[in-house]
């Protein structure tokens, strides 16, 4: 009759038989940081995305793989390093457009057309990303060409 009043003292001890424990939380949480730390201390991991962005915010890289610890789950981290390889691309080829000013002879003064832009930007780009030209090198050519470009 009275089936619906919960007994505390019974209830409490079934929640505990369903609850891990204390020690397994912590078993758990020190298996998923080591294998995290596998993932982020691997030898692609630290040339491609650990020491480059430490670098870029000027912090040491332990302090970095500690963001990336905190922040990311186990399957982004899986699938992090793919989808940073694959942003390298547009990423590099965002910093061409800035350092040649492109925005500036595209958009404000229409001196080249978009099409000519692309072409300026994915010629730089892939220098850079896909025959590991140096990129200092890559855009003062790049600028050179350009400057040709305009003066024709």
């Amino acid at each position: 009759m009275n089936d619906h009043i919960k007994d505390p003292e019974n209830d409490s001890k079934n929640q505990d038989q369903f609850s891990p424990s204390e020690d397994l939380m912590d078993k758990d949480d020190k298996l998923l940081r080591v294998m995290k730390e596998r993932i982020i201390r691997s030898y692609k991991w630290q040339e491609d995305v650990v020491i480059p962005m430490a670098e870029e915010l000027k912090i040491p890289t332990e302090e970095f793989e500690e963001i990336l610890m905190k922040h990311l789950d186990m399957s982004s981290l899986e699938a992090l390093h793919a989808r940073f390889e694959s942003a390298k691309f547009n990423c590099t080829r965002e910093k061409v457009h800035s350092d040649l000013r492109l925005c500036w002879l595209t958009d404000v003064m229409e001196i080249l057309t978009e099409e000519e832009t692309d072409e300026i930007e994915i010629k730089i780009t892939s220098e850079v990303v896909y025959d590991g030209k140096n990129y200092d090198e890559a855009i003062n050519k790049g600028r050179n060409e350009l400057l040709e470009f305009l003066m024709r």
